[in-house]
């Protein structure tokens, strides 16, 4: 391996099971259906590099004894760590096994990017990428670079449309596509028509920034490309593009639906409402080429948490996209917030109770956490509100480990319980039973 620009064995390591159900659980558990972006494209750009990929998914591993025991027969040159903040012990066990091995080892993603000096004073970890790393790491890999004492090694943004279509085979695919959703058939495949945000929520931003850089979007050409792709190699009965918000341009909107109208397979995206409410034309014609499901970060129906947070939205054109999208037969899932900093029963109880009265056709409600690196986690770092600085704890949206101080989460558990029975109600009868199943009709919230 001395000399430059030599092929190596490079081995992806993706640790995501805390979010996705545990060891052991890639193909059962609703969460699955997604493929990592970011691993399947780096993937792509190395082989066509030349190098040898392979991946290790903890979601298919029995437990920490067989991912030491796949890493040690990968033969690895380099380990490469993807990491969200929710991933951070796990990714240092990764590196400590690598340090075992011998071999280096190299952490990246959002995490490594929003706090690459607080992930660089773990020993075990050799070196931390941030941004991007389809330019940056095969370059890193193939001049060597392992002994350099530059420990943090910033990427560049890559040129979209210049990058190959992912490879999802590093991925299980067969388990993949067969994972039963709550309500998405199968197979399922996402896509993302672009990267970063231009919008500037607080719970967000601009950590967002630190990792994408820009926003930017791929053309439509290299979008259908994959699309078409994905259509031929897996004969897929949803497609999710995957964006934070699908529908930021018109016009780009306009030439997608353009394009996508023969392919005949329905699709959800992620918008936002004030641009269903701005462009119903637009969500009309969406529809009819196959949107299905339009999924909107709706957060709160209380004013003055939109604007704590940031969101750029009223409640108003809350209430009119929703019920616009329901007139027109597009299905509605609703995102939602709650255990804001400074919120209150009353506030708790108008999102609540405006959900039971718009009744979408689902509601995905977290409770606030404090990401690092965004506005909201600062006012809760300057006011002395965060309960824990655990990175895995703040990496979690689990509803009964209380984040921030001045809010009664026992309260909120209930309310939201409450909710999920009541929604269950005005869900079409083939949907209730998984929800029954998924939930139960038991008391979830703190004793």
């Amino acid at each position: 391996m001395s000399q430059a620009n030599s092929k190596s064995k490079v081995t992806l390591v993706y640790p995501s099971i805390r979010w996705f159900g545990g060891f052991n659980k890639l193909g059962k558990h609703p969460s699955n259906i997604y493929v990592n972006h970011g691993f399947t494209s780096l993937s792509a750009v190395l082989k066509s590099r030349g190098h040898t990929v392979s991946m290790i998914d903890l979601r298919e591993c029995s437990g920490w004894d067989d991912v030491f025991t796949k890493m040690r027969l990968s033969n690895a040159d380099v380990f490469a760590v993807q990491m969200s903040t929710l991933d951070f012990h796990e990714a240092a066990k990764i590196a400590t096994f690598a340090k075992k091995l011998g071999v280096p080892s190299v952490v990246g993603g959002p995490h490594a990017s929003i706090c690459p000096e607080q992930v660089a004073e773990n020993t075990d970890f050799d070196f931390v990428f941030v941004g991007e790393g389809e330019k940056t790491f095969p370059e890193f890999v193939e001049e060597q670079k392992f002994t350099n004492d530059q420990k943090v090694i910033k990427g560049e943004p890559s040129d979209l449309n210049s990058l190959p279509i992912e490879d999802r085979e590093i991925f299980n695919m067969n388990k993949v596509l067969s994972t039963k959703h709550t309500f998405y058939p199968s197979p399922f495949v996402n896509v993302m028509s672009g990267r970063g945000c231009p919008f500037s929520c607080g719970f967000c931003k601009p950590g967002e920034d630190m990792i994408f850089g820009r926003f930017r979007m791929r053309s439509v050409e290299n979008l259908m490309k994959e699309i078409i792709h994905l259509r031929d190699h897996y004969n897929y009965k949803m497609l999710m593009i995957d964006d934070d918000s699908f529908t930021v341009n018109p016009s780009y909107i306009k030439d997608f639906c353009d394009s996508y109208e023969g392919v005949k397979r329905p699709f959800s995206c992620q918008t936002r409402a004030d641009f269903v409410v701005k462009h119903p034309d637009l969500v009309k014609r969406l529809r009819d080429v196959g949107l299905w499901l339009v999924v909107m970060g709706i957060e709160s129906f209380n004013q003055r948490l939109l604007d704590f947070m940031n969101k750029g939205t009223t409640v108003e054109q809350n209430i009119e996209a929703i019920q616009i999208c329901k007139k027109m037969g597009i299905k509605v899932g609703a995102n939602l917030m709650f255990g804001l900093p400074t919120e209150t029963k009353e506030e708790t109880l108008e999102t609540i109770n405006k959900i039971k009265e718009l009744k979408p056709f689902y509601h995905s409600p977290s409770f606030y956490t404090p990401i690092q690196g965004t506005h909201m986690y600062d006012y809760c770092q300057k006011n002395k509100l965060l309960l824990n600085d655990d990175p895995a704890f703040l990496g979690s949206r689990n509803a009964t480990e209380p984040k921030i101080l001045g809010l009664d989460y026992k309260y909120l558990n209930k309310q939201l319980q409450k909710l999920r029975i009541e929604s269950i109600k005005w869900l079409p009868l083939k949907q209730r039973i998984p929800k029954v199943a998924r939930w139960g009709l038991r008391k979830m919230w703190i004793k």
